[in-house]
């Protein structure tokens, strides 16, 4: 993590205000002295994110994200530490100090830099008329020198050194090319990770090159043809989507989501400015909040009609419907791709196509629908079913009842009936629900312990609650830590999560005498590891008011002394004699 000046960042974190800049990602509403919301960072219907504006932290009872502005913006942006702090000092118009530590900024733009060289290198080699393979290729596509271009298309020649050659020469190290996939390494020899194949660069929404997809030159290959680069500390798949920067500057309030590099440039290239690829077949959570920040409100998915397309369809419309997006669903005649459609049909063709495009809840029981002869009692049934449970989802009376007319059309079934097995779908649904709750409520050791998705699980869940409450109370009153530190607590702890964020409150409230809560979450942000600032943040949001601060302090720090010492056989009046010694209250 890069070393910023504590003074800057208070100062920084002073003049910021985490409510404000949330409502840039979600819509908050006020319920009590909290706002809550849908949660920005993972599919949800009912509001769980909260955010507390007098601590300036959130976190969200789903997920179990949580943190300060500082990680918000970090989560949010997909940034370093470092790139966060300077994201809100942009914002909040704050110069950064000329003495902060920018080695970490630094080492992260070497690795921009070496994939945009890459990305150069590629492009020149596609370019040099020594290649043809590559040229055989983007003639029977029917790709033009524009797409080229624009998308920046480009060779990694069939050799094993070519680009880590080239990169060397640019003085780039071996570490620097495979931190970024550009390059393997074997036997302490780094060799060229995409060899013999069609490149195309990934930017980010901010138009650098981040990563790479290979399409395979050669006709033998056995397998998937397609090589992508994997996860890197500047790319994570899920966060990103092809052509996204192209297409965000498209106007107009629609975008075409299809599966491949190919799909995407043949749109781009037949005038369809407006469409993106999902560098898989599976859309992410995230990639559809993308969507929504570009600005857009409709998207036509155009998948494959595969088996897996059809999947990966079904849950990329309940993620883009959870994003408030309207969804169609365009089916292409003959099972074929859209860059094989636009190419033999053109622009009016695959325009006819989006303008024919299903809504969700229509391609949905036309898929639950297709090889059952509704004249087989067996096969309606099973047809009845499948749609009821499609109706069940939908949350408008009106519009359930709409699409339920039409189920009982085709099946010859009252609408009373159709009405009756969604009804009672629904009803399954609400009891499943509140059985879990009550699971939930019944089992407090349940409720103690913090989401599996943070991966902490505490072995004694009743001393954790009280190691909670107590730093709860340091927070919510910092003046009654000071001199704690020399009491050793942390060391009897039985969370080793729980230590960590006690020392380090403790150490904040040492070196910043008379700090106010805000301030100390937030210098906490700056100190916590990402997975403790999440835990601490839980911590705070389910915190309980303090009445009597003083007894209770005494009271959590008597209680953690006397369980563990217990446990460890020693006795708990001696121990509590000799701390009262110590502090001088007893000889």
């Amino acid at each position: 993590m890069a070393r910023f000046d504590e003074r800057f960042l208070e100062d920084l974190l002073a003049r910021a205000d985490l409510a404000e800049l949330v409502a840039s990602y979600a819509t908050l509403e006020k319920k009590g002295n909290r706002l809550w919301a849908r949660c920005p960072f993972h599919n949800e219907k009912t509001p769980s994110f909260t955010v507390s504006p007098d601590k300036q932290m959130y976190y969200c009872f789903g997920c179990g994200k949580g943190g300060g502005i500082i990680n918000f913006i970090m989560e949010a942006e997909r940034l370093d530490f470092a790139e966060a702090v300077e994201f809100l000092a942009r914002q909040y118009h704050v110069e950064l100090p000329t003495k902060e530590d920018a080695s970490l900024l630094r080492a992260r733009e070497r690795l921009y830099e070496a994939n945009r060289e890459a990305a150069r290198f590629f492009y020149q080699c596609l370019q040099n008329p020594k290649y043809t393979a590559p040229w055989e290729y983007i003639q029977k596509r029917g790709l033009s020198p524009e797409a080229i271009k624009r998308f920046g298309i480009g060779y990694a020649p069939d050799s094993w050194n070519s680009l880590t050659d080239h990169l060397r020469s640019k003085g780039f190290t071996p570490s620097e090319m495979v931190q970024v996939k550009l390059a393997g390494e074997k036997n302490k020899r780094v060799y060229d990770f995409f060899r013999h194949r069609l490149m195309f660069p990934i930017l980010d929404d901010r138009g650098r090159v981040i990563a790479f997809g290979g399409r395979t030159l050669d006709p033998n290959v056995k397998g998937q043809k397609y090589l992508n680069t994997g996860n890197t500390p500047v790319f994570q798949k899920k966060f990103h989507l092809y052509a996204y920067p192209q297409a965000r500057k498209s106007p107009g309030e629609r975008m075409v989501l299809v599966e491949g590099y190919m799909d995407a440039v043949s749109l781009h290239q037949a005038g369809i400015r407006y469409a993106v690829a999902s560098l898989g077949t599976a859309l992410t959570p995230e990639q559809a909040r993308l969507l929504v920040k570009a600005g857009k409100k409709e998207v036509i998915i155009a998948f494959d009609a595969d088996r897996a397309g059809v999947a990966a369809t079904e849950r990329a419309m309940e993620f883009l419907a959870e994003c408030g997006l309207s969804v169609r669903v365009l089916r292409i005649p003959g099972a074929k791709d859209p860059d094989e459609y636009v190419r033999e049909h053109g622009l009016a063709g695959f325009e006819r196509l989006i303008e024919q495009a299903a809504d969700s809840v229509s391609y949905s029981l036309q898929v639950v629908k297709e090889g059952k002869n509704l004249l087989n009692e067996e096969e309606k049934v099973a047809y009845l079913k499948a749609a009821a449970q499609r109706l069940c989802r939908i949350k408008s009376p009106t519009e359930r009842e709409i699409y339920a007319g039409r189920v009982a059309r085709e099946t010859d079934v009252s609408l009373e009936a159709v009405l009756a097995e969604v009804k009672q779908l629904q009803k399954r649904r609400v009891a499943a629900q509140r059985r879990k709750q009550q699971n939930i409520d019944t089992n407090p050791e349940r409720l103690m312990q913090p989401p599996r998705e943070m991966g902490v699980r505490y072995a004694d869940p009743a001393l954790a609650r009280a190691e909670e409450s107590l730093i709860s109370l340091l927070s919510a009153f910092p003046h009654l830590g000071t001199g704690l530190k020399s009491q050793n607590l942390a060391e009897r702890f039985t969370s080793k999560e729980l230590a960590r964020i006690y020392s380090t409150l403790l150490e904040k409230i040492e070196n910043n005498s008379g700090i106010d809560q805000s301030l100390l979450v937030a210098a906490m942000a700056t100190s916590l590891l990402p997975e403790d600032m999440q835990l601490y943040s839980r911590i705070l949001a389910k915190a309980l008011p303090h009445q009597r601060p003083e007894q209770e302090l005494a009271d959590l720090i008597e209680h953690i002394g006397k369980e563990v010492s217990e446990a460890e056989g020693i006795d708990p009046l001696l121990l509590l004699k000799e701390k009262k010694r110590k502090s001088g209250h007893g000889g």
